[in-house]
């Protein structure tokens, strides 16, 4: 048995200190001048109010227009701001609701956070910053009311103590149950996936399933959401670290029973809404998304009704008004890897059973704060996973077989395999740079750039051209860096290129690697950009995290091009990152 060391202070502890390191970095920027804030994509200046724009949201907030002259800020739908004069920081707290083309934003504003003096706000200049954010008496404070660490909860004994192994049910009843659905929908199974939907549905108590890039995960999770509901009758709430999880994971489910209505319901803002749109005998059907979740009327489908509901939020929502008091028989966690182990307990305390569907080989959790203990620092995914309580989903759909070798061979040992053998077919020349004969290719570019290149910018927006030229659509093209001030370097030199046209610009995503976990393209090009030694010693977590090498690479289909330093690369000593020379000296890639 794994012993744990967590105690429920430690889970304590962890919410206290990220808040504290918040807040630590939102005074931290807030000291910068407002030049540089705007600079560092955190502000946005020369801000005016709408007069003539008046409005509610569904949550009864009050709506608020806004237009701007040049929005470079990393601003997010729902994320909390404060709309303010430059002479000083007191201003209208507010909530990013939608971006309105280019050139205007709508804020929404809780009633009693609207100032008494409005009139000031108009025909004047204002900013925009991101506002200081505490959950910990609205919501974490709460769980921690409701964590049962004094009982003799099976969770507890799972995160705390040890590491149990799943109970299992009637194995022959679920392949019956199976069986029927397979024949009924027509699906196809391959033998992994039938084993992670298997083992899932006779778990009693908890299960794992890891699903490496573009292996079907969310098809898997849709599915088990259908044996879950109807042979199993059991009722489900989907959570996740993000939005755009727990809506994969639903959309799947709704694609096989599009007629389900209001008992498939996402609860959360009108702009996290799921766009999934699923036609059906002549009709469109949707997930229903509701601002507030009525309990009493969830209970009531399936005390009353005998009806049962499949629920997605996130967690935070289990603890606030939005759907307080909510519990269910099955818990899906998508994304589990992306999630701490305290983020984990607050949707398992709900649940009788939980599946954990992730992968702690992509990207892991955020934490701000380095004082967390190291326990906590992981995902409850890589916490909990053993070769007895989980199932790899061992092939991959997306990449073709080359580069799904050389990303199996660098991160998987040797255990992920590709269902498609060729690489395309629309770009055969002689050169291997842009022949989908050569997928992987390593490309040596000599800098001594730290966080920007611009002989890899320039390389990467000349390759790009030659792509587009070739016939790649643009939009079939994604440039990834470990460093957000490379990404946009790459932008300016695509959009000096003259070989690419606006309309091209504006389709070719250049971009961090966190911004596209659960994306694919033809082509990914890869800029490592440092080429001082010192710097790549002392960044060699950042730069060469097994985990964010893992993302950006295999968001390829088609080709993968690597452009760096190569040389002075293979020259540093990186015990821990035994990946970087497998990287080097692959058998399914080339250097030129």
């Amino acid at each position: 048995m794994k012993k744990r060391s967590i105690s429920k202070k430690d889970i304590e502890d962890f919410f206290n200190l990220e808040a504290e390191a918040s807040q630590a970095k939102w005074e931290t920027t807030m000291k910068l001048s407002i030049k540089e804030r705007i600079r560092k994509r955190k502000a946005i200046k020369d801000v005016y109010l709408d007069k003539e724009f008046g409005g509610t949201s569904a949550d009864n907030y009050i709506l608020l227009k806004v237009k701007v002259g040049v929005n470079l800020a990393d601003f997010k739908e729902g994320e909390c701001l404060i709309l303010h004069k430059k002479s000083s920081m007191f201003g209208i707290k507010c909530r990013l609701n939608a971006f309105e083309g280019d050139d205007a934003i709508i804020l929404e504003v809780f009633p009693s956070d609207m100032p008494s003096n409005m009139e000031a706000y108009y025909d004047s200049p204002l900013l925009i910053d991101k506002d200081k954010v505490d959950l910990r008496y609205n919501v974490y404070y709460p769980f921690l009311y409701c964590l049962p660490i004094n009982t003799d909860s099976f969770w507890k004994k799972l995160i705390f103590n040890s590491c149990p192994k799943p109970t299992f049910g009637d194995k022959e009843q679920c392949e019956n149950y199976l069986v029927e659905t397979i024949q009924s929908f027509n699906l196809s199974l391959l033998p992994k996936q039938r084993e992670a939907i298997i083992n899932s549905m006779q778990a009693q108590d908890y299960y794992l399933i890891q699903g490496p890039p573009g292996t079907g995960k969310s098809f898997v999770l849709g599915i088990i959401i259908l044996e879950e509901i109807f042979d199993l009758k059991h009722n489900v709430i989907v959570i996740g670290p993000n939005h755009m999880a727990i809506n994969n994971a639903m959309g799947q489910f709704v694609k096989l029973m599009p007629t389900y209505g209001v008992l498939t319901t996402k609860v959360g803002q009108s702009y996290n809404a799921p766009t999934i749109k699923v036609p059906y005998k002549g009709k469109d059907y949707s997930i229903v998304n509701v601002p507030y979740l009525n309990v009493n009327w969830a209970r009531n489908l399936n005390t009353e009704h005998n009806l049962n509901w499949l629920i997605g939020l996130t967690p935070h929502c289990l603890y606030t008004r939005r759907a307080r008091m909510l519990e269910c028989d099955t818990l899906i966690i998508d994304e589990a890897g992306q999630m701490t182990i305290p983020l984990a307990l607050m949707g398992m305390i709900k649940a009788k059973k939980v599946i954990f569907a992730g992968d702690h080989k992509q990207l892991p959790p955020i934490v701000s704060s380095e004082k967390v203990m190291d326990e906590l620092k992981q995902s409850a995914f890589q916490t909990l996973i053993s070769d007895q309580n989980c199932t790899m989903l061992d092939t991959s759909f997306r990449m073709c077989e080359p580069i799904c070798n050389f990303v199996s061979e660098l991160f998987y040992d040797g255990h992920l395999h590709a269902m498609k053998h060729g690489c395309g077919d629309a770009l055969i020349c002689n050169d291997p740079l842009y022949s989908f004969d050569s997928p992987v290719i390593l490309h040596e570019i000599d800098d001594e750039g730290e966080q920007v290149s611009d002989k890899e910018a320039m390389f990467i927006a000349d390759t790009v051209a030659g792509f587009i030229a070739k016939g790649i659509s643009a939009e079939e093209i994604a440039i990834l860096s470990p460093f957000r001030a490379q990404a946009a370097n790459i932008r300016r030199a695509i959009r000096k290129c003259k070989e690419i046209s606006e309309v091209d610009y504006k389709k070719i995503s250049s971009d961090t690697i966190d911004k596209m976990q659960g994306q694919e393209r033809e082509v990914i090009l890869y800029s490592l950009v440092s080429g001082n030694t010192e710097y790549m010693m002392e960044m060699a977590e950042f730069l060469y995290s097994p985990n964010k090498m893992n993302v950006a690479f295999s968001r390829a289909k088609s080709k993968l091009i690597i452009v760096g330093s190569l040389s002075k690369i293979d020259k540093l000593i990186l015990p821990d990152y035994p990946h970087i020379n497998k990287m080097l000296n692959s058998k399914h890639s080339i250097i030129i």
